[in-house]
């Protein structure tokens, strides 16, 4: 195939650095990112079976050039680094006129690794309702809602069904009230998408819930072996810390139901070590019976981000050979764990397979750092070192007041509120409605709403006029 690269002046040299065999336009432009098709009109390209223009021009309507021309024109990278993996694709995936070469691969790579790890949920041992459990299927979550609100409990399974729980679990303590739990259950059982689960070591709780048609009960332990009487055809879990004794519950509760889960326990930090070589000892004696993974008792009692210890957590539970892992987020710093789990039950079921490190597989957990280190210029021979203003004057078309709520990021002011989810939007639309009058004014508007910005997609507070908190001593 015979590729032809577009790129600018500056970044020339970088693009013939990772051409590989394709060639090199280079246009009368500087920044690569301002080409357009009227600076491609006279150049040849018709002896190329694909041209790749800079991604940072997806604006540009090269669906009707590539159409006026003949020949396939699509988006190549964000970065001239990144070709050098985009053409080795450009033959096996089509490439798009409005996503970039490099998100379209990783998308497509993703897309195949979900699909490869998705049809090994014919070998589940069994099936809780129609989520396949055990064998070599994907480690599946389960997410516990611990607070029994009645008013935003449907609200708060959606919003765990579309993080990508496999099953919501209801957290019942030993003391409870019997219509509100009654009442919880009905709205879990009648509302949700995927199996409902309970957890509550209460006889009269597991009762309610059989009643009400739960999909799975957690936990049985030697202290409350009565309670498999009330067990008509739900998954149990019975969770043990002594290994003999847990094998001995997993028999007698399989002469009830084929539907038995093993929990060892996976315990706070401190002893979580001790807590694996459990279920470490537990795979060695039982390599069959399905093994639940506590991995809420490890991110809520620690003061570190839950993305990366999810991760790790989820790379333990599939190389141990666990198949649900257990989460809730019943504090900010947890938020998105059930996500977070989800994608990386992907990850480590396809290094699995693929018998690699759980990496370059398009799915990814990486939030504030990144895998590549692109080049930068050069720094310039002469410049101003930058200097903070201490002058303070106040726009006459008036203040505003930013604040974030409900997902969304509003600006207000007295003649108008804004609301929008993206900085750019929102400036773009004060601008619009000229609400702002000073240049100063407007660059402090940019920057508190890029910060607002930021603040809602990881979950973090927003205060205006304060710095975002991305120190490691609080």
């Amino acid at each position: 195939m015979r590729v032809l690269l577009v790129t600018g002046r500056l970044a020339e040299r970088l693009v013939r650095e990772n051409a590989g065999n394709a060639d090199v336009y280079v246009c009368d432009v500087d920044v690569a990112a301002f080409i357009t098709p009227s600076m491609l009109e006279k150049v040849p390209i018709e002896n190329y079976d694909l041209v790749l223009v800079p991604g940072l021009t997806a604006d540009c309507n090269w669906a009707d050039f590539e159409k006026k021309k003949d020949v396939k024109v699509r988006l190549g990278p964000l970065h001239a680094y990144d070709l050098q993996s985009v053409l080795k694709f450009v033959d096996k995936i089509d490439l798009s006129h409005k996503i970039t070469a490099c998100r379209l691969i990783e998308k497509k790579k993703a897309e195949e690794a979900i699909k490869i790890v998705d049809e090994l949920d014919k070998t589940a041992k069994f099936k809780i309702r129609e989520v396949a459990i055990g064998g070599n299927s994907r480690i599946k979550v389960v997410a516990e809602i611990h607070k029994l609100e009645l008013d935003n409990l449907r609200e708060r399974i959606d919003y765990y069904v579309e993080s990508g729980a496999d099953i919501v679990d209801l957290g019942i303590p030993l003391e409870f009230d019997r219509d509100i739990v009654s009442k919880a259950l009905k709205i879990a059982v009648d509302h949700s998408k995927v199996p409902v689960s309970v957890d509550s070591f209460a006889r009269t709780a597991i009762e309610l819930a059989v009643k009400h048609g739960v999909d799975m009960v957690m936990s049985l332990s030697s202290s409350n072996t009565e309670i498999l009487e009330l067990i008509e055809d739900q998954a149990i879990v019975v969770a043990e810390r002594d290994i003999e004794r847990l094998l001995r519950l997993i028999e007698v509760a399989k002469a009830k139901t084929e539907k038995v889960i093993a929990d060892p326990i996976l315990d706070p930090p401190l002893r979580v070590a001790e807590s694996i070589k459990r279920y470490l000892e537990f795979r060695k004696l039982d390599s069959e019976t399905p093994l639940l993974f506590g991995a809420g008792n490890v991110t809520e009692l620690s003061d570190a981000d839950s993305i990366g210890i999810n991760a790790l957590l989820a790379f333990i539970a599939e190389e141990i050979g666990c198949n649900l892992i257990f989460t809730t987020e019943a504090s900010p710093k947890t938020a998105n764990s059930v996500k977070e789990l989800k994608i990386a039950s992907y990850l480590a079921k396809s290094a699995k397979i693929r018998s690699s490190p759980p990496k370059d597989t398009g799915l990814s957990l990486l939030v504030l750092k990144e895998k590549v280190r692109y080049e930068t210029a050069q720094m310039p021979e002469e410049f101003i070192d930058a200097k903070k203003g201490e002058e303070f004057i106040r726009d006459p078309f008036g203040d505003f007041i930013i604040f974030i709520a409900n997902g969304k990021i509003f600006c207000k002011h007295e003649k108008a509120v804004v609301a929008g989810k993206n900085a750019k939007e929102i400036i773009d639309t004060i601008l619009r409605l000229g609400l702002v009058s000073r240049l100063d004014h407007a660059a402090y508007l940019g920057r508190e709403l890029m910060k607002a910005e930021i603040a809602l997609k990881l979950g973090k507070n927003y205060i205006q006029d304060r710095d975002l908190n991305f120190g490691f001593y609080g």
